[in-house]
């Protein structure tokens, strides 16, 4: 007896969007039509297909790339500036930090102000730089992670990636509070 065959899946030809007359309480939006669903969605797809193969060439994981990535661009800097720049928490930054010195990639210096008693009774700041090696290794992926964006990028019309551009900023402007990660993922 043959086993049934199963159908390939179809991708959903959808010709109405649900979003078309959105009312103010937005009663008809069943879960998978939310905004923060779908582009969940899309950023989950995007991390395990796009990001992570080339990280993964590179030995990096999505967090140390980030983190490579805005100290590169923007050291020295404060920790906190890491941390609120990078959009992960203050455990997540220090324990990715800490492998990264670990590996000689980034390296953390505190900073000790003599001139205020003060600053004793309070954490002293650390400051975060790449080293030499973090440096080579950030020079290196970097290509590989433009080319890959780019790529996606280009699967869209001019006229789409201009608008898909202003509708994410004026949905972090309407969010507030929204840092760049830049050239991050």
């Amino acid at each position: 007896m043959k086993a049934p065959q199963k159908k390939p899946r179809q991708r959903s030809t959808k010709t109405s969007s649900p979003w078309t007359a959105v009312s103010s309480s937005g009663s008809h939006l069943n879960v998978e039509d939310f905004l923060t669903f779908r582009l969940t969605r899309l950023s989950n797809a995007l991390r395990t297909n796009l990001t992570k193969p080339y990280l993964e060439a590179f030995e990096l994981s999505l967090p140390e790339w980030r983190l490579l990535a805005l100290v590169a661009r923007f050291a020295p800097m404060r920790f906190s500036e890491v941390t609120a720049r990078s959009g992960m928490d203050k455990g997540q930054v220090s324990r990715t930090l800490r492998v990264m010195a670990n590996r000689g990639l980034t390296k953390t210096k505190t900073i000790k102000d003599r001139s205020s008693r003060s600053t004793e009774a309070l954490a002293a700041p650390v400051m975060v730089s790449i080293t030499p090696k973090g440096a080579a290794l950030y020079k290196a992926v970097l290509p590989v992670a433009r080319k890959r964006q780019a790529d996606m990028l280009l699967s869209l019309s001019q006229s789409e990636r201009v608008s898909l551009y202003s509708i994410i900023d004026k949905l972090s402007a309407t969010i507030g509070n929204v840092e760049e990660e830049a050239d991050a993922e």
